[in-house]
Formats: C-alpha cells, sequence, structure tokens
C-alpha cells in the first residue's frame, strides 16, 4: 500500500507547538477550555487540570489511536460509555513525558507526538516536525438558548488550504464534505435525490487527506461542522453531554488509518458466501404461491439467484406489524417453502420493524410487561404519528424487550429463516418526548439501530455460532460493522438523480469503516419505469458489495423488462457470479483489516496525480485493488470521461492499454459500463453457476495483467466452505497466492497455498491461466520445470491472449513463460469535451432544467429539436469549466409555446429526451 502523497505543513518552527492562539472564540455564548494549571501522568493516561477547573484527558489507546476526553469544570470524572469501542486501552505506549514552558508532550511510536499546549489549552497531535492535526479553540461548551434549547459540548480543530474531509455516514453529497454542516442524526427519507444532506446512517467519523481520521465516540444527537461556519475550522458537538470523547487516529496510508478505526470499533465478521449472490425483493411479495413463482420464474429466465426477500406482507398487512408471525392464510406453509427454496440454492430473509401495531395482537403484551418507549413518567408512549397506524416502538436497550423480540426470531430461525431485514431501525419516527431506559430520545436516537443489530449478533455467537449472520438495515452507528449489518441507502427516488446519489453514498459510509453499503437497485420509490435507467443501476450494482434489486409501484424483477436490458442484466449478473472469487476475498479483506469492497478513487493515494483532483471523484470507484468501475449515471449516454490514477489500466472487455494520471474518454455501451483492471494485477474468476450454493473452486480462471512497468505484483485468494462462522478464528480455509514476475522477455508464476484447509475442498485445481496483451506465442512454457504438453496452452492470436491451463495440488508450482513478447500499445482516448446531463425533469409541465458538464473550455450549441426531429429552440452554453445548467420554458425561438410531445435536448452529438405535457 503506498502512502498517502500529502505534502507536510509545518505549523511552527522548533519542536514545540503554537505558541498564540490562532482563532478567537466564535461568539460570546462559548465557554472554551482555560489555561494550564496542573498534570499527572499515571496508568498511561495524561491528565491536564485547568485553570477553570475543566479536565483534559489524552490517553494513548493503540499504536496511532489516541484517546481524548474534555470534562467541563462541575462534570463528574466519570468513565464514559461507548457503544462503538470494543478495544481497550494498550499500555506503554507512551515512551517519554516532557514538560516545557510551553507544553507537555507525549512521545508515541512511528515518530508521533502529542503536545498539549498551556496558555490556552489546546491539544495537537505531530509526525516529527509537521503538525498533522490541532485544535483550533479547543474543546467547548455552547451555552442553551431560547433558540437553541439545548447545550452543546465539543472540541474544534483547525483545517489546512486543500484539505479534503472524508465519512460522515450516508449523504447524497460530494465524497469531499468540506464546507458543510451536517448534523449527526439518523434520518428516514422517503424518496431522497441527489443532494439530500441527512439519511439514515450517519457517522460521527471525520477521515482527513492529511492522514488522519477523527472519530467523536458520543451517541447523542450531534453535528459536524466542516468549514461552514468557519471556513478554516471543523467542530463538532454533541447536546447535553456531561462531557465529550473523542479519538485520534493517525496512519500513513486511508488503509492503515480504517485497519485502526475498525480494530477499535470492531471489523464485519466474513459474510455467508450467499450474501454475495442476486438478492431479489420488493414491496413485497404477498403469498406462498407469488413467492414460489418468482425464485421458478428467476431460474426460468437464466438469471441467478440466492436468496429472497419478504417485506412486510409476510406477516398479514401493514396494521399487522409487531405480530412477527406468518399470515397463515397466505402462507399455509413457511416451513416448507423455506426449505424448498434452500434446496434450490435460495435463502428466505425477512423484514421486520421496531414498531408493534396498537391493531397487533402483541400490542397489550408489549405494553403491559412494559417492553415499550415510554413518556417522562414512565407510562407507555403511543407514536400516533406513526405511518401505519398509532404504535409502540420496542425498546431495543431494554433486557426483557431483547429477549421477548429473539423469542420471535428464535421462532422463525427454526423454521428455517435465513436471513434478516431490520427496517424502520432509525427508528423512522421517534418522538423527542419519548424516554428509554437508557434515556430520553436525542440522546438515544443514533444508538437504537445498533442496538438492534447487537441482539441478531449476540443471540447468534450464543446460539447459533457456528452460522454467519445477515442483517439488511439502513440505520446503525459507528462500530456498527461489527455486527453483521449490511445497510443500504435507504428509500430512494426510482430517478437518474436518485441513482447518481449512489456512488458518494456508498463511498461515504465505506470510509467510515462500514464496507458494504449498497442500494435498492433499481430505485425504490416514486418514479416511473425506465428500463435504461434499471439497467444502468444493475450493471453498478453487479460491482457493488451487494446486489438487491427492489423496489415498490413497478417490477424490481430483471425477467419483466424488455429486450435488450433483461439480456443485458442478465450478462451483468452472472458476470458478478464469475467474479465471486475475488469479491469474495475482497469481504476476507474487509474482515481482516477494515479495508471496504467498493474504495474512493484515491483510497489507494497513488502518486504522480493531483490527490486533491483524486479526492472528490462522485461518479468511478475501486472496487478492491484491481479494478475500477466507472458507472454509466446519465441516460442516453453512450461514452464517458474515466480520471484513471498512476500507472497503466487495461480494459477488462477489449484489453485495451490506457496511461493512468490522466482523463481518458470510453465507450459505454448499453451491454456494458467501463471496467478496468490495473496493470501487474491478479484477477480471479471461477465458472458461473447460478446460485453459491453451487459454487465451486476445482477450476478457478486467474487472469495475470502481465506488465513490463510491474516488475513484481501479487494477489492473495481468500477460500473456505462459504458459511462457517469459526472458519477464520479456526483457521479453516485455504489462502492460494499468485506472485507474478514480468521481465523482458519472460514471465513467472508462483502459485502456492497456505492454511489448513476446510471441509469438501477441492483436493486439487484446474488453474487456467489468462495472460492478454500477448504479441506472440512464447517460444516455450514451462511448468514446473519442465515443457508444458502442447494441449495445455496455446496462443489466441485473434484476441492475443495466452492461455495455460495447469493442475494445482496444493503444492508450490511455477509457470515461466519463455520468449514471452507483450504487446504494450497505448490507446488514444481523448476524453468527451462535455456531458449533457439528465434534465431536472424529463417530463414537464411548462419548465425544466438543462444540464451540461464542460470538461474543457469552450462554447457550443444546444439545440432543442421536435419529434420530427426541427430545430424549434437553441442556446449557446457557457465558456468556462466546471457544471452548468440552462432553463428552458417550453417556448420556441420565438418566445411562443410549444405544444406538448417528445423533444430533444442535443449537444456536440449527445442527446437528452424531453416530453412537454400541456393541459387539454
Amino acid at each position: 500500500m503506498t502512502t498517502l502523497s500529502l505534502p507536510g505543513y509545518g505549523q511552527r518552527e522548533g519542536d514545540g507547538p503554537p505558541t498564540q492562539d490562532p482563532f478567537q472564540r466564535p461568539d460570546a455564548t462559548v465557554r472554551s477550555i482555560a489555561a494550564y494549571r496542573s498534570h499527572q501522568y499515571t496508568n498511561g493516561q495524561l491528565s491536564i487540570k485547568a485553570t477553570d477547573g475543566a479536565m483534559l484527558k489524552v490517553r494513548p489507546w493503540a499504536t496511532g489511536v489516541v484517546r481524548i476526553e474534555y470534562v467541563p469544570a462541575g462534570s463528574p470524572l466519570q468513565t464514559m460509555g461507548s457503544v462503538s469501542v470494543v478495544t481497550l486501552p494498550a499500555t506503554g505506549l507512551a515512551t517519554s513525558v516532557r514538560e516545557t514552558s510551553q507544553s507537555v508532550d507525549l512521545e508515541l511510536a512511528e515518530n508521533l507526538r502529542v503536545a498539549v499546549s498551556k496558555n490556552p489549552l489546546r491539544l495537537h497531535l505531530l509526525r516529527g516536525a509537521d503538525t498533522i492535526a490541532t485544535e483550533a479553540w479547543g474543546a467547548f461548551q455552547r451555552m442553551a438558548t431560547a433558540v437553541s434549547k439545548q447545550g452543546v459540548t465539543g472540541v474544534s480543530f483547525r483545517l489546512r488550504p486543500g484539505e479534503q474531509l472524508y465519512g460522515t455516514g450516508a449523504r447524497a453529497l460530494p465524497l469531499d464534505r468540506r464546507g458543510r454542516r451536517l448534523e449527526l442524526y439518523n434520518q428516514a427519507r422517503y424518496a431522497y435525490q441527489n443532494g439530500a444532506e441527512n439519511l439514515n446512517l450517519t457517522l460521527p467519523v471525520v477521515v482527513s487527506s492529511r492522514g488522519y481520521a477523527l472519530f467523536f465516540d458520543n451517541h447523542t444527537a450531534g453535528y459536524l461542522d466542516l468549514g461552514a461556519t468557519h471556513k478554516s475550522v471543523m467542530e463538532y458537538g454533541g447536546e447535553a453531554l456531561d462531557n465529550v470523547g473523542y479519538f485520534l487516529v493517525a496512519g500513513d496510508s486511508y488503509a492503515s488509518i480504517l485497519d485502526r478505526y475498525t480494530s477499535l470499533t470492531g471489523r464485519q465478521p466474513l459474510p455467508p458466501r450467499w450474501a454475495l449472490g442476486l438478492i431479489q425483493s420488493r414491496f413485497g411479495y404477498r403469498s406462498q404461491a407469488e413467492t414460489e413463482a418468482v425464485a421458478q420464474r428467476m431460474r426460468r429466465e437464466g438469471f441467478p439467484l440466492d436468496a429472497l426477500v419478504l417485506d412486510l406482507y409476510w406477516f398479514g398487512t401493514t396494521k399487522d406489524q409487531g405480530n412477527l408471525d406468518w399470515d397463515y392464510q397466505k402462507f399455509p406453509k413457511p416451513a416448507a417453502m423455506m426449505r424448498n427454496l434452500d434446496s434450490v440454492g435460495v435463502k428466505t430473509i425477512l423484514i421486520s420493524e421496531p414498531y408493534v401495531m396498537r391493531a397487533s395482537r402483541n400490542d397489550s403484551v408489549v405494553r403491559t410487561q412494559g417492553l415499550i418507549g415510554t413518556d417522562s413518567v414512565g407510562r407507555p408512549f403511543t407514536v400516533a404519528s406513526f405511518w401505519a397506524g398509532p404504535a409502540s416502538l420496542l425498546d431495543m436497550f431494554k433486557p426483557s424487550a431483547r429477549e421477548w423480540l429473539w423469542s420471535y426470531y428464535k421462532k422463525r430461525k427454526t423454521e428455517g429463516v435465513g436471513g434478516w431485514w431490520s427496517d424502520l431501525g432509525e427508528p423512522e419516527n421517534h418522538p423527542v418526548e419519548m424516554h428509554h431506559v437508557t434515556g430520553p430520545t436525542r440522546k438515544v436516537h443514533n444508538a437504537y439501530g445498533q442496538a438492534w443489530a447487537s441482539i441478531f449478533a449476540e443471540k447468534y455467537a450464543q446460539e447459533y455460532p457456528q452460522e454467519r449472520l445477515f442483517n439488511l438495515a439502513r440505520s446503525g452507528w459507528a462500530g456498527m460493522q461489527r455486527y453483521s449489518v449490511f445497510p443500504w441507502s435507504g428509500d430512494i427516488n426510482r430517478s437518474w438523480s436518485g441513482f447518481q446519489a449512489q456512488i458518494p453514498i456508498m463511498l461515504g459510509v465505506s470510509i467510515g469503516g462500514v464496507g458494504y453499503m449498497h442500494s435498492d437497485a433499481g430505485g425504490f420509490c416514486v418514479g416511473p419505469i425506465d428500463p435504461e435507467l434499471y439497467t444502468r443501476w444493475l450493471q453498478m450494482a453487479s460491482l457493488c458489495p451487494i446486489m438487491r434489486p427492489h423496489g415498490e409501484g413497478v417490477p424490481p424483477e430483471p425477467y419483466y423488462y424488455p429486450e435488450p436490458y433483461k439480456s443485458i442484466v442478465r450478462n451483468a449478473v452472472r458476470q458478478r457470479y464469475e467474479l465471486l472469487p475475488y469479491l469474495y476475498t475482497l469481504a476476507w479483506q474487509n474482515a481482516q483489516t477494515g479495508a471496504p469492497l467498493a474504495r474512493p478513487m484515491n483510497y489507494e493515494a497513488a502518486s504522480g496525480l493531483d490527490n486533491e483532483q483524486l479526492g472528490n471523484i462522485n461518479d468511478q470507484y475501486l472496487l478492491g485493488p484491481n479494478l475500477l468501475v466507472a458507472p454509466v449515471i446519465q441516460p442516453g449516454q453512450r461514452r464517458r470521461n474515466v480520471l484513471l490514477p498512476a500507472g497503466t489500466w487495461i480494459d477488462f472487455y477489449s484489453h485495451e492499454t490506457l496511461t493512468g494520471g490522466q482523463i481518458v474518454g470510453r465507450n459505454a455501451p448499453l451491454e456494458r459500463v467501463p471496467l478496468l483492471v490495473k496493470a501487474g494485477a491478479f484477477l480471479p474468476l471461477a465458472p458461473y453457476v447460478n446460485t453459491t450454493a453451487r459454487y465451486h473452486t476445482d477450476t478457478l480462471r486467474v487472469r495475470f495483467y502481465a506488465d513490463y512497468d510491474v516488475p513484481n505484483s501479487s494477489f492473495t485468494l481468500y477460500e473456505d466452505d462459504g458459511k462457517s462462522a469459526q472458519a477464520m478464528a479456526g483457521g479453516q480455509f485455504q489462502l492460494l497466492s499468485f506472485l507474478g514476475t514480468t521481465a523482458a522477455n519472460q514471465s513467472e508464476i508462483h502459485i502456492s497455498a497456505s492454511g489448513q484447509g476446510y471441509a469438501k475442498m477441492p483436493p486439487s485445481r484446474v488453474i487456467e491461466l489468462l495472460i492478454p496483451r500477448v504479441a506472440a506465442a512464447p517460444s516455450a512454457v514451462l511448468v514446473a520445470g519442465q515443457p508444458a504438453p502442447a494441449d495445455t496452452w496455446r496462443y489466441d492470436t485473434t484476441k492475443q491472449a495466452l492461455h495455460v491451463r495447469v493442475r494445482f495440488q496444493n503444492q508450490p508450482l511455477i509457470v515461466a513463460i519463455q520468449g514471452l513478447r507483450l504487446n504494450p500499445v497505448y490507446t488514444a482516448a481523448a476524453p468527451e469535451i462535455l456531458t449533457l446531463a439528465a434534465p431536472g425533469d424529463r417530463v414537464f409541465g411548462g419548465r425544466t432544467t438543462l444540464h451540461y458538464t464542460l470538461h474543457t473550455p469552450g462554447q457550443h450549441t444546444l439545440r432543442i429539436r421536435d419529434a420530427q426531429g426541427q430545430v424549434v429552440r437553441t442556446f449557446q452554453s457557457a465558456t468556462e469549466m466546471g457544471t452548468h445548467q440552462l432553463p428552458w420554458n417550453a417556448e420556441d425561438q420565438n418566445g411562443r409555446p410549444l405544444p406538448g410531445g417528445v423533444y430533444t435536448a442535443e449537444m456536440l452529438g449527445q442527446h437528452q429526451r424531453l416530453v412537454l405535457v400541456r393541459p387539454d
């Protein structure tokens, strides 16, 4: 892993922290921590007392991780509880404690140092001579006012020019969150689109391009001001806190920062392998017959399938939420149904909600047993405004409620349920007047979904310790990943705008330690049937951590769509199944180190390309270390620009070679989206199967993208039985290592195995090697030092690819290609001049907005044509680079209203369809 290619910003000369406070207190209602009075260092913790009676505690927690706690004057000196942190502080991390006239310093490993300046009392994290992070006006309390109602305790940090800020959870915003003020309060947003700032899953984690992360370990309602109020200051504030605790995590790469953060808050266990297959869902399957028919038709239409999701109707109507049992009139034999589905490789996933309807048969039970939220004096609270009708909200923090809920889950599990769907866990409707056993709404709200998820995780560990858990949920908090939560992005609008929001949402969550964010593929609600949108969305979903078509109002199953869309989606899903060895290895990497499956473009921080340019790319991403995915997120687009990191990149389909460190134009026919492979990479694939229940790796198809500029490369493939929860801990797996060396006229591929293996592991494997971009047949192919038989290798002249077939019997094996001549002819791929984007409204009554982005300066003509192709209106574009918009009021060039009908906006050969609807 390369380190962050970031310049060091020395804040001062010499070895001390700043001698003057560069920031003033923001307003008179804020009380910042005062100056130094005294300190002591005991049991690995530095405690500094301020002149105003406040306390600042600094504890090195792990290598590169420091916890800081601010206790205002008069607040109790107590250990703060955390719903996120799972590790205890290590000892002996500070190599020395040194006091000067200006500061108290803790020397740490990796040349790190925490310096606490005395007057004013401010904390700074340094690496050598460079200041990585420094407080601005320090820890503070903001007093409650008639407007704010709630007091806030928080801390602020200085921001540097060019510093980019990532994370913060699911936001339909650009990946770089700097300049925004964001709520930390999980909220449902029905039919949201691009631009929605606050969604179901917020995370109190900010990752900086300067090589540190801030994790604010308080789950009360709060905010992150990332340079919105003061452009050079990042501020966190939490409501009604007696004290505020946060962690500083330093690292020389995004990978090391996430490794340390997920070690602190817990890592995601391996998913069951079936979770990486196609999971089909809709709102909702209303009967056993319909459920079985969907599975049968998916098979009949040639689509793979690994799970079906049963939404609300498995227990009855929307008024029956909280029954937690089957509607036996519609699902007469659920256990037999699930057993039959499982026999053909299809798991059943059940939805449940935290609400118990007042009309539910369990209403009196949960109220009389005290299992629900209450008012301030302990009386059962009715959520009168819940969307489905009056309801009670289970108190997931109460042990008795947790046991009661698990009793139902266990019954369903015994019947054959394969996975779970925890919906509305923000909670969606959570009145501020409600109280839980751990506190009032705004204090506990953000931890609610996590408390719910922990029921499954804890009970599976106790009662089903050999089974992996799958819990589909849309809400959580820092540390949620350790509970086997697979989040989705909520009730997204079925529109191009909604689709465009999904990449930054996925990446914003992934850089916060949660590796499986995905969306309702195809879009959930409101929008009409749009086969092109559906196709492009599922193409992207096939290259995301989880693939799950879902929707209401229009069919989400791929077989409903006409040709060619149906076949295109089928091919994309089948390709995902072929990539399962790679995807499953990414899941293992995530479980080992916290590395997300889908990664921002600057995750590798490749040198040679401006980090600021790579750091806010919102329409492409890395899938693991070796693949670059560039989805098509504009209607009608058949070619798009792709920003390549440094190095060499190879087209997955055509094997064209592209020089990195530049923007290139790539063809994007409806049949596929641009998919590029890093030069030197190994990419393992497997034969297609229509369910992971039939997945096998006795044959592996391994592509080796040999490249002269990458003399050494490697990839380690992880394999186990796909279901045992103790596989990693018990060593029940196999690692297959591929090491490639490439020189001027020869390449060697070293294959080896390690690990004790697993049940039903193939005793040997056939490995079909493919080396693309080979100019001519090699002079010889040697296997284990001996000439390979002629029928085990061939050179494809047409595709310029070398195929070698070997049998690997779990002993080290070397395949040598002698006289190898690669064909490193680089493809010229001029970037597109502009992108004509989706209009504000494709169907409109009298006004819409046309959007376009100029990638190079210049002026161009935008033409509106009618259904006969006649130009009815022209506009001149802006001239400067960037995103622009043109309002059109459905009038022609002479200002006359145009009749209703189909129109087309056209600029430089790109088109957008418009439908003008006039009242009769």
